[in-house]
């Protein structure tokens, strides 16, 4: 924990200017929710969790976005901590637990950096469980079922996907390893009744507020559902949720990305099984991500699990199995899947010990072995970390300059949507997104009158891209034009 607490303070200044457009969300909410605005806080898109545990950093004076650090930073201690006891559980030798932990440490160092709010508060809760459900006298006891649900119900509201997963997971887990028999439906109740319980208030003011039942909106974020059915015709730039909100990303669920009316029921079959493919693909590549050993690792979990019945192998493939299969219907990246690197590290862990027992090798070839696998986890942290070093710093100098620029109000942009999501935050301006992949200078100039947008950012890439512009109808409507810095013109209105 020391170690991790070290690094941590180490690397602040390297990380001080991460920042991300998912995290405007997670803003948005807490500072709602320290305003007393109930309506707006509430947000289907973005899991309300985090934006409560930022809440006392921020009223301790923190910055929104460095309240997110250092959360990261004690969600980070609290999963090594987990990873702690999760291997008590297993049987390996104490200078292999101590391997893990280091490398679990870069690893989480990773993930404390790698966004604000990304997947490392669901990695903490699912550690949690995977410790729980591997305790002794779990299956029969209602008390830690029902605790059960509670971290059920708390990692749904740190990722909305949760909510389907713990309910599939924790029925199977008790389908494969109660041996209660029909009993064992009591346990799945218990456990189910409090997760409901709990989760249900969060559903319901959801339905409050958009007047639909869900547990999370989510209408856009259905990646590779983005496909022809989007209708066109409509208006070019959407405005923020509400006054004084920097961009839609807040709260985006007036974008309509998805318009299936006029699509055949054959067609969306058969590109619902081209996504599910792809996504079978995908999640191969974000399994090796995590190390390029997982194939192997899973391979060889399948077969000890034929070879020997034990518990903690079929444990593992239900647990792959369960946090992955949801998200082949739509999407999935490799923050998604971040639980399991754990779960595989402890597996090859098992794997490797059992290989090279029987295996004659002398004790240097062992250390190279070993190396080469606990490194292969560690390439993508990393180089994670690697990336990740004064990433955005251009953004804030961009922004700092559009506020000594007095360049205020509403504003959009002819591309980098995500940059300028992050300059209107950090200068306090508002940002209109342009939700369609290509429009004409008349649908612009159309849409800035009807919005009244005081700036248009324009980017480009070459001077004769610029010049282009500068003589075309959006630059001879400007009333001045400004070379923010190089590759952006800032063209103002009123």
């Amino acid at each position: 924990m020391g170690v991790y607490i070290l690094l941590f303070i180490f690397c602040l200044p390297f990380y001080r200017y991460v920042f991300d457009v998912d995290a405007i969300g997670y803003i948005g909410a807490a500072k709602q929710y320290i305003a007393g605005n109930y309506q707006l806080a509430i947000n289907g898109y973005w899991p309300p969790l985090h934006s409560w545990i930022i809440l006392p950093f921020i009223k301790m004076g923190l910055l929104p976005e460095d309240a997110f650090k250092y959360s990261n930073g004690l969600i980070a201690m609290g999963s090594l901590y987990a990873l702690h006891l999760l291997l008590h559980k297993i049987e390996l030798s104490e200078p292999l637990k101590a391997s893990i932990l280091f490398t679990s440490i870069v690893i989480l160092l990773h993930f404390t950096f790698y966004e604000l709010a990304a997947d490392l508060l669901l990695v903490f809760l699912l550690l949690l469980l995977f410790n729980l459900v591997m305790r002794k006298g779990f299956y029969s006891s209602v008390y830690l079922n029902m605790i059960a649900g509670l971290i059920g119900a708390l990692a749904f509201f740190a990722k909305s996907y949760a909510f389907p997963f713990f309910i599939l997971y924790f029925i199977l887990l008790h389908l494969c390893f109660n041996p209660n028999g029909t009993k064992k439906f009591y346990y799945i109740i218990a456990g189910l009744i409090v997760f409901f319980i709990i989760s249900f208030p969060w559903i319901y003011l959801l339905h409050w507020k958009y007047g639909e039942w869900m547990i999370a909106h989510g209408k856009n974020n259905f990646g590779n559902w983005d496909i022809k059915f989007r209708d066109l015709s409509g208006p070019l730039l959407i405005a923020p949720p509400y006054k004084g909100s920097p961009a839609i990303w807040e709260d985006p669920w007036k974008i309509e990305k998805l318009n299936f009316k006029n699509a055949q029921i054959s067609t969306l079959v058969l590109h619902q099984i081209r996504i599910i493919l792809f996504n079978i693909q995908h999640w191969l590549k974000c399994i090796h991500d995590l190390s390029f050993l997982n194939s192997g690792i899973l391979f060889g979990s399948f077969i000890y699990y034929i070879k020997e019945k034990s518990q903690f192998w079929l444990f593992l493939l239900i647990s792959v199995f369960s946090l992955s299969v949801g998200y082949l219907v739509f999407h999935v990246e490799t923050r998604f899947i971040w639980a399991l690197t754990f779960l595989l590290l402890l597996a090859g862990s098992l794997l490797l010990s059992k290989l090279l027992s029987n295996v004659k090798m002398y004790n240097w070839q062992k250390v190279i072995v070993w190396l080469i696998f606990f490194g292969s986890f560690l390439l993508e942290p990393v180089n994670g970390l690697k990336d990740n070093l004064f990433v955005n710093r251009d953004i804030y100098k961009t922004a700092e300059t559009v506020k000594n620029q007095s360049i205020q109000g509403s504003f959009t942009a002819n591309k980098k949507q995500g940059e300028c999501i992050l300059i209107a935050y950090l200068s306090n301006n508002s940002y209109y997104t342009v939700i369609k992949p290509t429009f004409s200078s008349d649908e612009l100039i159309a849409d800035l009158d009807r919005h009244q947008i005081r700036h248009y950012f324009f980017y480009y890439e070459s001077q004769q891209e610029k010049e282009g512009f500068l003589s075309g109808k959006v630059a001879a409507k400007a009333r001045q034009i400004k070379e923010l810095e190089p590759g952006l013109l800032v063209l103002s209105f009123y």
